[in-house]
């Protein structure tokens, strides 16, 4: 990450981070407080802080080769914002990229610019096994008599069981990643993690329905030929619960479906870099 920054002498600070804060709301993720702001703009992070008389600006971005045109962009809205008040804006940049070492940490971990590996990781795995997944579906075509269904449908029931685990390691990386992971633009916030909470809930409820499902009719559970659970009578509460595995199901993939949907629209119509952030 290259860093720069400036201290600018301003009569109210305060007000001048403020009024470019809520100039940017509409169009970039922005979090604005009594400390300062912070702005998630595509050539990278502005923070803005105030003291008695001062305003200081530190600018991050990930790509050497832009920042002096986030510079300059921030300045111009700086002066702007401030009116007549004239404001001298000096930029100093900090000595290159930081060593190769704290470069491979800052790839691992989120930022406030993208997804680190570890997320990434966690995303495009589970996201190929989630659509392994819907393959059984695919049982419904022929009763299953085709390649799909006799060659990679058997394997649901144990990628099912790797699907569990990897979604509680997700959701505790998740947590742990949370203050330091990118904005989401205030206006849709709600509705992308109300998105997103309901996707993590399907992806935990599916294997734990599927369970209660084989176990309750007395199939057992088998994962990877290993026999966990043994084959027995029916427990008419566990595939009372178990039946919800199906409506689970249609459920995540019209989840999915939005969520491919949003990502595109992203892309292409406005063209921003929200799914940049997760390759």
């Amino acid at each position: 990450m290259y860093r720069s920054h400036s201290r600018i002498t301003a009569s109210n600070p305060s007000r001048l981070i403020k009024r470019l804060c809520n100039h940017w709301r509409h169009k970039f993720a922005v979090q604005l407080d009594e400390q300062g702001g912070d702005i998630e703009l595509p050539l990278g992070r502005c923070s803005l802080r105030a003291s008695e008389g001062c305003l200081h600006a530190q600018l991050e971005s990930p790509d050497q080769a832009k920042l002096p045109q986030f510079q300059k962009v921030v300045a111009e809205h700086l002066e702007r914002m401030a009116g007549d008040e004239p404001l001298v804006i000096l930029w100093q940049t900090e000595a290159g990229a930081a060593p190769a070492v704290q470069n491979a940490e800052n790839r691992t971990l989120d930022s406030r610019s993208r997804y680190g590996t570890v997320s990434r990781t966690f995303h495009w795995l589970m996201a190929l096994l989630i659509v392994w997944q819907f393959l059984k579906l695919g049982d419904r075509i022929g009763e299953g008599e085709h390649w799909v269904g006799q060659t990679l449908v058997p394997w649901h029931v144990s990628l099912g069981a790797v699907l569990m685990v990897l979604v509680l390691l997700r959701i505790v990386w998740s947590l742990s990643q949370l203050k330091q992971r990118p904005l989401h633009e205030p206006a849709t916030a709600w509705l992308v993690k109300g998105g997103h909470l309901a996707l993590y809930g399907c992806m935990l409820l599916m294997p734990i329905s599927g369970v209660l499902y084989l176990v309750g009719n007395g199939y057992g559970l088998r994962v990877f030929g290993q026999q966990l659970v043994e084959k027995g009578p029916e427990v008419a509460w566990a595939a009372s619960l178990g039946s919800v595995h199906s409506p689970l199901a249609w459920l995540t993939v019209l989840l999915v479906l939005g969520h491919i949907g949003a990502a595109l629209y992203h892309r292409l119509v406005k063209r921003d870099d929200i799914m940049q952030r997760m390759l």
